[in-house]
């Protein structure tokens, strides 16, 4: 649903079932994903503090019904990464 990209050469994505994945941006390959457990309805953040960069996304959409063994959290979540050096 979001994409941004890093000078790293990543990019990082979510989508309404939950997953938040890394794509090499040359080959489009997925290199990490995670289900968060509910929708990503935001765009993801890159920025760094102290030369450490983190990818900071949120989710949260209670009003999307994707199946019905799929929960979604009811509450808006903001999840934090800190990519490796």
């Amino acid at each position: 649903m979001s994409l941004v990209a890093t000078g790293g050469g990543l990019v990082f994505g979510g989508d309404t079932n939950g997953r938040f994945r890394a794509f090499d941006q040359e080959t489009g390959e997925a290199l990490w994903e995670i289900n968060l457990g509910s929708p990503v309805s935001g765009y993801p953040i890159s920025y760094a503090v102290n030369g450490k960069q983190y990818i900071t996304v949120n989710t949260g959409s209670a009003q999307i019904n994707l199946a019905p063994e799929l929960r979604p959290s009811r509450g808006t979540n903001l999840f934090v990464f800190a990519l490796p050096d």
